[in-house]
């Protein structure tokens, strides 16, 4: 440890809610009247803003970022009871914890007793009593690592300095008990106005025991909370606070994580929610819910379509005006493009995952993305009609099953013109027909054809997708079809693969086993087909939903999954 400078402090811990109802951002002559992380007031405030602000946002584990809950609790200021109030003030106290040490930039703030003690974990994720200095370390290297990224390949300024809060120039970073569930948090040392800017200090989770899947436990979650959290200070130390807007913080920050910690992959646990991009992908963008993690794939599909600067220049951009505004002007001025445009071609994008996953064209990690939600309709009549409505910046998808094919129809409002977090529903009809009945119908794939019926259509884009029959040459090992299975429409689903016999197991998307079978492979289509007719061992029908198949191979094994839906 002779790299960092340790630093032992004394401080008096207050437990009284009466002592501190009145706190405030704190000075450096203020030390005495902060609040100890350790004790129940901090915890309890966090608890209080997050459960019961007016804010559309709710508390739902795991909790990457508290950032939200500070952001929702400004925005409603005037609404709060003076218990809130309170709470919000504690949080925005700094806490005290006994111990520090410097490195470089960064100041780390911890306990060596008592709750909020740090600890690395073993290899079963077990806490290992006296690493506290240890993981101290790890978090000022990791830190010294993530803002030499962050701005020397990246391109971000530095956060501003907070003068001798937190007790001398460097950045501080405090390492507590959060609970389980909450990541971290980035809380600015003032109030600041919509879109202003403030020094800020990080709060941390003392050993990341609670992470999943279990490889992400301990420092790995802590990295990239790291990660994810210095760009918040990032972004309210340089362009702006947008409270209203915390959707965009939490977008880029998740997206961060996967960019300077890629094996990490802790995002992926928001794309399979459900308050998720593809539960819910008929949320506005701009939706300050929990939805906003999984959204990081906003950011993906933005730095590989028009290359990696393109959030750190909407970010500059922000600093004049609102992230909505931010992202359109950029991709206007910068990429011939716009956000109109950019959300219909997301809507896209996200069809194309899992099984349906193509690395060259759209995301690099879509094999591991879940499928879009979507709802299907038999065209068993001529035609079929559907009359709904759908918010702005945002998409809907439809399945229409044509004999032995699916046509996916991807219907997307790109009206930009909403108010800043407002739903602002508008109704469609959309018409899928086996015939060109007039000509307000255009030709799509599957030999149908599509009516959309809207008050502006320059505001409407649509996508139609076939998804190709059953045999087809483009299905290869380890793909499933037909995608998705529609139990008790279809047979079976069949899973090629170049082998004669195998074992086939079936798993939930929680992992639970549904299927397990020995299989002599059969021939279907040219191919080598493993069989499976949705059911489980016990002979029940198994419910809508995504399962996770494993082909056991003799020396190899393939994994992919299964969209069955249950009519």
């Amino acid at each position: 440890m002779g790299r960092h400078l340790i630093i032992m402090t004394t401080t008096l811990r207050i437990t009284s809610w009466a002592l501190v109802a009145t706190a405030t951002v704190l000075g450096p002559e203020a030390t005495a009247g902060q609040i100890g992380a350790s004790d129940k007031p901090r915890r309890q405030a966090y608890q209080m803003l997050a459960g019961s602000i007016p804010s559309g946002v709710k508390e739902v584990q795991p909790d990457k970022c508290g950032l939200h809950v500070i952001a929702s609790a400004m925005h409603h200021r005037r609404e709060l009871t003076s218990g809130q109030k309170t709470a919000l003030s504690i949080l925005q106290t700094r806490p005290s914890l006994d111990t520090s040490i410097v490195s470089g930039m960064f100041r780390v703030h911890f306990d060596t007793t008592g709750l909020n003690t740090p600890a690395l974990l073993d290899s079963s994720h077990a806490r290992i009593p006296g690493t506290a200095f240890a993981y101290a370390d790890s978090v000022a290297s990791v830190a010294v690592f993530v803002y030499n990224y962050e701005t020397s390949v990246l391109g971000f300024p530095p956060p501003p300095s907070d003068g001798s809060l937190g007790g001398g120039p460097e950045y501080d970073i405090y390492i507590e008990n959060l609970g389980v569930g909450l990541y971290g948090e980035t809380i600015p040392d003032l109030d600041v106005a919509d879109g202003g800017t403030c020094s800020t200090f990080i709060e941390i989770h003392n050993d990341f025991s609670f992470v999943n899947p279990p490889g992400n436990r301990g420092l790995p979650g802590m990295r990239v909370t790291i990660a994810h959290e210095f760009i918040h200070a990032i972004q309210i130390g340089n362009y702006g606070f947008w409270w209203t807007d915390i959707w965009f913080h939490e977008t880029t920050s998740t997206w961060i994580e996967d960019v300077v910690f890629h094996g990490v992959n802790d995002y992926l646990n928001y794309l399979f929610g459900n308050e998720s991009q593809f539960q819910t992908p008929d949320l506005p963008l701009n939706t300050n819910a929990f939805i906003f993690y999984s959204r990081c794939i906003w950011c993906k599909y933005l730095t590989k379509r028009f290359g990696g600067a393109t959030v750190l220049h909407i970010w500059e951009a922000a600093h004049s005006m609102m992230p909505l505004a931010a992202i359109d002007n950029t991709l206007q001025t910068r990429y011939n493009s716009s956000l109109s445009a950019a959300l219909a071609e997301w809507t896209l994008w996200n069809y194309f995952t899992g099984p349906r996953a193509d690395t060259a064209k759209y995301y690099s990690e879509s094999p591991l993305f879940p499928i879009i939600a979507e709802t299907y309709y038999a065209l068993n009549v001529s035609s079929q009609q559907v009359s709904e409505s759908l918010p702005c910046l945002s998409g809907t998808y439809f399945g229409f099953i044509s004999g032995i094919d699916t046509v996916t129809v991807a219907l997307a409002n790109v009206n930009t013109s909403c108010p800043t977090g407002s739903a602002n529903f508008s109704p469609f009809t959309l018409t899928v027909s086996k015939t060109k009945q007039d000509n307000t119908y255009r030709a799509i794939a599957g030999n149908l054809f599509l009516k959309l019926d809207v008050s502006d259509p320059s505001q409407w884009v649509t996508w139609d997708i076939e998804r190709n029959a059953v045999g087809s040459p483009s299905v290869t090992e380890g793909t499933a079809y037909p995608s998705p299975f529609l139990l008790n429409q279809q047979s079976a689903v069949y899973i090629p693969a170049n082998a004669t016999e195998g074992d086939l197991t079936i798993y939930s998307s929680g992992m639970g086993l549904v299927y397990h079978a020995h299989q002599q492979l059969t021939s279907r289509a040219g191919q080598t087909v493993f069989v499976w007719d949705g059911r489980t061992s016990g002979g029940n029908a198994a419910n809508t939903g995504i399962y996770v198949f494993v082909l056991g191979l003799g020396n190899r094994t393939v994994t992919g999954k299964i969209a069955l839906v249950r009519k």
